[in-house]
């Protein structure tokens, strides 16, 4: 489900969840999972043997599948403002109080664009410590198998796999046409790839590149937001706090990554949530002479198979 689907919203909480949006795209294409705080991320690692071809009368092949749970605990992230009861003693004074609700409102607004940035550069780079999130660019690193951390019930030889290290600065015609045979190889690896992550930088030239080529389209997403594609997949820009330009390939340090990413609750990549959005309006609290408001995501990563997900990584401008 999409973030709003998956939220109890009332009317300020979808307005401030609109606000969300606008400043951190990932969350409009990120599907959501309801599931419990420790929840299960079962992988699918179906195994099969032999042909399905058989005899007359020859028994049909037949091949015993085990789950392989992985404990997945949601990551807390909440954030609160309070406002002294001084300020609503100003607006019984004036008689009015549309100047604290359109202050309140404000307050609101930054509050949620705060919480937002902070959850969409987790989403990304989150390392699974400190009570952060695991981030997509943390669970399939820029290494092999020995610089990899199994989680999510994968191998560190199967999230080696999913990272493929283009090795190209992207400023000459040659290098952009060797890069887009690239992509296109790597989108065939994960079928029904229905987003590419990328940061600002990356998204611009890579439209440029697709207009070049003939391969850049538009089309509008859930949340009714216009998107340039790429061979029909919506690149998603993101700002570079949250995709960097200052990864290293062991000699430069102005690298970046593109992620080609199956957004689905089954067998694809999505987050976890119990809550969604989790929004309480300003109360009166009782021991402190303020209202205050909260905010609040518990989330995490879940990924179920290994062609949901491609890191391609060492890409230079």
């Amino acid at each position: 489900m999409k973030i709003d689907q998956i939220s109890q919203l009332t009317g300020r909480s979808a307005n401030l969840l609109a606000k969300m949006l606008e400043i951190s795209p990932l969350l409009q294409y990120a599907e959501f999972r309801k599931d419990f705080s420790s929840g299960l991320n079962v992988p699918d690692k179906s195994t099969f043997t032999n042909s399905a071809a058989r005899a007359v009368n020859a028994a049909v092949q037949k091949d015993n599948q085990a789950p392989a749970p992985s404990l997945v605990a949601l990551a807390l992230y909440g954030r609160e403002i309070g406002v002294d009861d001084l300020y609503k003693a100003d607006a019984q004074l004036s008689g009015s109080p549309i100047g604290l609700l359109r202050f309140l409102d404000r307050q609101l607004g930054q509050l949620a664009v705060k919480l937002a940035n902070e959850i969409q550069i987790d989403m990304i780079q989150g390392t699974a410590t400190s009570n952060r999130m695991l981030g997509i660019s943390n669970f399939v690193k820029d290494a092999a198998a020995a610089g990899q951390t199994a989680a999510l019930g994968f191998t560190t030889t199967e999230q080696a796999a999913m990272n493929y290290q283009v090795a190209l600065q992207l400023n000459t015609t040659a290098n952009q046409d060797t890069f887009i045979e690239v992509l296109y190889k790597q989108l065939a690896s994960v079928p029904g790839a229905n987003a590419i992550l990328c940061n600002a930088n990356l998204a611009a030239r890579l439209t440029t590149i697709a207009k070049r080529l003939g391969a850049a389209g538009e089309t509008i997403n859930s949340f009714g937001v216009p998107a340039t594609t790429f061979n029909n997949v919506p690149i998603v820009p993101l700002d570079v706090n949250t995709i960097t330009q200052t990864e290293s390939d062991g000699t430069n340090t102005d690298c970046t990554s593109l992620y080609i990413v199956r957004f689905a609750e089954e067998l694809g990549v999505c987050f976890n949530t119990n809550s969604g959005f989790y929004f309480q309006d300003f109360q009166d609290y009782q021991t402190l002479p303020q209202g205050v408001s909260r905010m609040q995501f518990f989330l995490n990563l879940a990924v179920e198979r290994t062609d949901a997900l491609k890191r391609l990584s060492r890409i230079r401008l």
